[in-house]
């Protein structure tokens, strides 16, 4: 468990991916040569992309990357600031980075 946890830490329901193990082992890797890894870049289920930086606090900030880079990304404030505890923030992300299903009966969002 992360230093930062909090105190419910999120569970594990899916295996790791092996682009994510590459590079948990290369921010590991770094990390024992003395290199700083400031941030990560996550992508959820629905495409959407996000930087989780480490925050001076001792927690996380995360800002949502905006694809067009028309503006620049987004952040998302936990509920009692700007930090985030790990845990909340895997439970916001896994809540809000779910694909959209349509409502029930309705099979299409196309119109003919």
């Amino acid at each position: 468990m992360c230093h930062n946890a909090g105190p419910k830490p999120a569970t594990e329901t899916t295996k790791m991916n092996a682009t994510t193990k590459n590079m948990i082992e290369i921010a590991n890797a770094l990390g024992r040569r003395g290199f700083a890894v400031p941030s990560i870049e996550v992508r959820t289920p629905d495409g959407r992309a996000w930087s989780v930086d480490a925050s001076s606090a001792g927690g996380f900030r995360l800002f949502e990357i905006d694809p067009d880079g028309r503006r620049g990304p987004d952040e998302h404030d936990a509920v009692d600031g700007d930090t985030w505890f790990a845990s909340d923030l895997v439970d916001y992300l896994d809540a809000v980075g779910r694909p959209k299903t349509p409502p029930p009966g309705r099979t299409s969002t196309s119109t003919p």
